[in-house]
């Protein structure tokens, strides 16, 4: 009945549901759902969005969970988003959560990393921003078909892209009519969240894990909060 309940939380996340009233489109998740001893299952999602309405909702989450012997879950989601408009009201969700049910020798780790920022009108990357971007798309990628990596180093791959997105907000928006449109429909930042649960091997059945929420901010610079939970 636990693995029930946890894979109809994570179906829910899926469609949105975990934030009422935000459109589909502006969301991103990662879902890792690992039931398959001895194997790793390793899900990413990096997306950025427009905003030009009067409320900002938008969600992010990554979400990992093992039910296994000898396995691991892995999700990390990154989202930004431009926001156009002088909104009312303010309320994206950052989400990571990560869960091991009734395994043994098990590991979840999600890290869900999300960015808001108010522009003051239309804004689109620059050619080389979108260059860079497509590049920390490709790393994130590569970091998820890497099935030899410590915790640490996992940790240090998915740091080293959210600073890369920082750098691209910081230094490739410009103004609309300014310069090449972005060609994929991406847009950019504002408040980070990171959350990172890493439940231990364990010889025993055990259930861990934790989640970890921020106050979202809309900002003229991209700001960044991170937090981080560790469970044996």
């Amino acid at each position: 009945m636990r693995r029930l309940t946890l894979l109809f939380l994570v179906t829910l996340l899926a469609v949105g549901v975990a934030w009422p009233g935000a459109a589909a489109a502006q969301d991103n998740t990662a879902i890792a759902v690992n039931t398959k001893d001895g194997t790793i299952v390793f899900k990413v999602s990096f997306k950025v969005v427009r905003a030009n309405q009067d409320v900002v909702d938008n969600g992010n989450a990554a979400v990992a969970i093992s039910s296994c012997v000898d396995c691991a879950s892995i999700a990390a989601a990154y989202q930004i988003v431009l926001v156009f408009s002088d909104p009312s009201v303010v309320t994206p969700v950052n989400l990571a959560l990560a869960e091991n049910v009734e395994c043994q020798m098990c590991v979840a780790f999600a890290a869900a990393s999300q960015w808001i920022l108010g522009t003051g009108g239309p804004v689109h990357f620059d050619a080389e921003g979108n260059q860079l971007l497509a590049e920390l798309k490709q790393e994130l990628r590569d970091l998820s078909n890497q099935d030899d990596l410590t915790l640490a180093e996992l940790q240090a791959g998915l740091d080293e892209i959210g600073a890369g997105i920082v750098d691209v907000l910081g230094n490739h928006l410009v103004p609309s009519g300014t310069s090449a449109p972005n060609d994929d429909g991406t847009a950019s930042p504002g408040t980070t969240t990171t959350t990172t649960t890493e439940p231990t091997d364990t010889t025993a059945p055990t259930d861990t894990g934790a989640t970890t929420t921020t106050e979202p901010t809309t900002t003229e610079e991209p700001t960044t909060t991170d937090g981080s939970s560790t469970t044996p």
